[in-house]
């Protein structure tokens, strides 16, 4: 029979390597794993950002179709009519007064938003006379030539959350 004898005098350098490496190791699982809750974040917020982005352009074409369907003239715009403002009003955009008075989305509900979009109008007064033409593949066909009023359209749509809030302004004219 043989006997396998064995050293006593282990100094446990496997041991302290080895924790060693188990450190390493988890510091790079916590650095990966911070990483990727950051780059959600990230990705979360952008998305946020882009349904607010998309929730104002809404608002703007239902501005843009109040204007053109609803409105029989800028009289309407005399500070009676809540998120219509005369010429000279200059309602502050950023204070939130300004957005509970103003006219929600009408056209239902703009899916995964916290806030549906909302608008403003401002009245730009006469930006003067314009020929409404129509001339198609050569056929033309004169309406003769009306005032155009302008008007100046503010929406504010919000994202996922209202921490993402987008505020876009755009000029339209129309002749009345």
């Amino acid at each position: 029979m043989r006997y396998i004898t064995l050293n006593r005098r282990q100094n446990g350098a496997v041991l302290i390597v080895s924790l060693m490496l188990l450190a390493i190791m988890s510091l790079i699982g916590v650095t990966a794993m911070r990483t990727t809750i950051m780059q959600e974040k990230m990705s979360g917020n952008s998305r946020d950002l882009m349904l607010a982005f998309q929730a104002a352009e809404a608002g703007i074409k239902d501005a843009e179709g109040y204007i053109e369907n609803t409105l029989l003239s800028p009289v309407v715009f005399d500070g009676t009519t809540n998120g219509l403002y005369d010429e000279n009003s200059n309602p502050d955009i950023y204070a939130a007064a300004t957005w509970i008075t103003a006219v929600t989305y009408s056209e239902g509900n703009f899916s995964n938003v916290t806030t549906q979009p909302k608008y403003i109008i401002e009245l730009g007064g006469p930006m003067g006379s314009a020929t409404t033409d129509i001339n198609v593949a050569g056929y033309g066909e004169s309406a003769g030539s009306a005032t155009l009023t302008t008007f100046r359209i503010t929406a504010r749509g919000t994202g996922g959350t209202d921490n993402a809030v987008i505020l876009l302004q755009s000029n339209y004219a129309r002749a009345f």
